[in-house]
Formats: C-alpha cells, sequence, structure tokens
C-alpha cells in the first residue's frame, strides 16, 4: 500500500462540479495508478474510499515543494476521464504520524 495525499487540481467534464478543486485527500492506494483503470483511494479504516474515473495520462516528476529540510517527494500528476490530480507519496514518518492521530 502507497501513502498518498491527492489534491483534485482541475474538473476536465463539461458538467462537473468544481467545489472539490484543492481539496485534499490522505489515504492509501493498493498500486499505483495505471491508464485505463480507476483509482481508488481509501482514505481510513473502516473502508471509506474515493473512486476514480479511468486514468487517461500519468506524468511522475520529484519536487522538494519547498520543504525545510529540502527531501524530496515524489509526486504524480494524473489525469482521469473527468479530473486531474496532484498525488504526493507520503514517507514512512508521514505515515506513522498520520496512524498516531487517527
Amino acid at each position: 500500500m502507497l501513502a498518498v495525499l491527492a489534491t483534485k487540481i482541475r474538473s476536465n467534464g463539461e458538467g462537473s462540479v468544481a467545489t472539490a478543486i484543492k481539496k485534499p485527500y490522505e489515504g492509501f492506494l493498493i498500486s499505483e495508478p495505471m491508464v485505463g483503470r480507476g483509482m481508488v483511494i481509501f482514505r481510513d479504516p473502516n473502508g471509506r474510499r474515493m473512486v476514480t474515473t479511468a486514468v487517461r495520462r500519468i506524468l511522475t516528476t520529484a519536487e522538494t515543494e519547498g520543504r525545510e529540510d529540502e527531501r524530496e517527494r515524489r509526486l504524480m500528476y494524473v489525469e482521469t476521464e473527468n479530473s486531474v490530480y496532484r498525488l504526493a507519496f507520503l514517507d514512512a514518518a508521514s505515515r506513522s504520524v498520520t496512524a498516531a492521530s487517527g
């Protein structure tokens, strides 16, 4: 499982609702996104999840994001049929803090 912070950065559809743009979703991916398949982000241990439409394109990069320690955080931009998401993969320290607080 991969700990991620997913942020919706754009809606593609004509009838899409723009209210969730820039809203972060922290959770876990079972595997990395693949073109042609939807993403499922599990948001809590009780099974609450966010399901996307099929993935069209994936851009993988590494950026420092202006963090104080300047460690790189792996980023991935995923375009689905209806939206574009920015996925930031969280390190082990972030996961343990999240698990302790949840």
